[in-house]
């Protein structure tokens, strides 16, 4: 579906979605334990779908009672064999997909791991090599991916360049295994605050893990039973605020956030501190965090420990003076979309300046795009960057594909409207 977006403000209070990448791992987390659990503040996008999808076909429970809140009765220690081929249907999920790998190891037969779009084209081999040794059948056939096997505790030795979702799903699996675990991480860890994300939800569960040289080496007790803690709640997303809080800033008006943690694990609470070193007038004032019309200067930003926060930090840096450069993203090859590429081809059809660069952009800045066409090619993350920076454009902007945005946040456009409204 294509839209046409005038250049406009945005202005008024907005609360973001919930944090998708801690909905993954608490509903995980309540799947793998014992007892029930409620889940407040679920957002129903097609990623969490996809993982509670897979939940059930691995054998837990789930009912929504109300509006955002699910009731989540774990499988703990119980695990019935499977009477048929289970099919785990991971949509466009690189989270689901990497998380369930180990979890399907559990010894009940093979399982057949499904993916869509770009999804199977996404790095798996870090888990096949772990895996060869224990016997693991891997079989891998266009969108399905075949594994059979029994998953053992061990020493676990993986680069942290790829994706921290492996380290993820190793933790998510190891702890209910007979013997103690190392994963040992050979090269610096790259999203580093999704690790700790994901501790921080088991331990809500009574699940540890302890760091070892100097931050390298995770040990995973085997034997550890997780038990649901009863009732738990999900932040707002950051890396979706990030949208509204450059908004704020290339604007003419003033975006108020609520529902946001500002103690927050999620590593992408960075892009307050970014933008403020950009020029951002930014502040918490109460529980609210206010982003206001700002004069922003080019900035170098590392973006290996956010990389999904390079598309919307790329529309801020061609509203700023001067040049900025993103380096450290080399990974953002392999999203939904080749994102880096897609970026760039954001920023140059609405008339920007843009270099792109093996792992990241170069970008010179401008008083104001002059708008065009977008192709979001399947990308959330490229049509909300869009949308953006429509808002500060001399000239329409058309943005094709603009539903992909239901990968992770279905209400974007009616939140997006609605500060259009508030703006008149």
């Amino acid at each position: 579906m294509d839209v046409r977006i005038r250049p406009h403000t945005l202005a008024g209070a907005v609360t973001p979605p919930p944090s998708k990448s801690m909905a993954h791992r608490l509903l995980l987390a309540a799947a793998l334990a014992d007892g029930v659990s409620m889940v407040q503040n679920v957002a129903l996008s097609q990623d969490i779908e996809a993982t509670l999808r897979c939940m059930a076909a691995l054998g837990a429970k789930w009912e929504q009672t109300d509006k955002g809140t699910l009731r989540v009765t774990g499988i703990g220690g119980k695990r019935k064999p499977f009477t048929e081929l289970p099919r785990f249907d991971c949509g466009e999920s690189g989270s689901t997909l990497r998380f369930f790998i180990p979890l399907a190891l559990d010894g009940r037969g093979p399982v057949r791991l499904i993916g869509h779009g770009r999804l199977m084209q996404r790095p798996l081999t870090v888990y096949q090599n772990l895996f060869a040794p224990l016997g693991v059948v891997w079989r891998q056939e266009g969108d399905a991916l075949t594994v059979e096997g029994e998953l053992k505790s061990g020493r676990f030795e993986l680069p942290g360049d790829v994706s921290s979702q492996f380290i993820t799903g190793l933790l998510l699996a190891l702890p209910r295994m007979e013997g103690d675990s190392e994963i040992v991480v050979t090269t610096p860890l790259e999203s580093r605050a999704y690790v700790e994300l994901t501790r921080r939800v088991q331990r809500e569960f009574g699940v540890t893990s302890a760091w070892l040289d100097g931050g390298q080496t995770l040990l995973v007790r085997g034997g550890q039973e997780a038990v649901s803690p009863g009732t738990l709640h999900i932040e707002g997303d950051w890396s979706h605020a990030a949208f509204y809080l450059v908004a704020g800033a290339i604007g003419r008006g003033e975006i108020r956030l609520t529902g946001l943690d500002p103690q927050s694990a999620q590593g992408d609470r960075a892009v307050v501190e970014i933008l403020r070193d950009m020029g951002a007038d930014i502040r918490w004032e109460g529980s609210a965090l206010v982003s206001r019309a700002s004069r922003l200067h080019g900035l170098r930003v590392d973006c290996a420990q956010i990389p999904d926060l390079v598309p919307i930090l790329a529309v801020a840096m061609a509203a700023a003076e001067g040049e900025s450069r993103i380096t450290g993203a080399a990974r953002l090859r392999i999203k939904e979309s080749d994102r880096l590429r897609t970026t760039a081809a954001l920023i140059e059809a609405l008339g920007g300046t843009v270099r792109e660069l093996p792992d990241g952009l170069v970008i010179t800045g401008q008083p104001a795009l002059a708008g065009g066409s977008v192709d979001a090619s399947g990308d959330h993350r490229i049509a909300m960057s869009a949308a953006v920076a429509a808002c500060g454009c001399t000239q329409p902007v058309t943005l094709c594909g603009s539903e992909c945005v239901a990968k992770s946040y279905p209400a974007f456009w009616e939140d997006f409207t609605a500060l259009q409204e508030e703006a008149l």
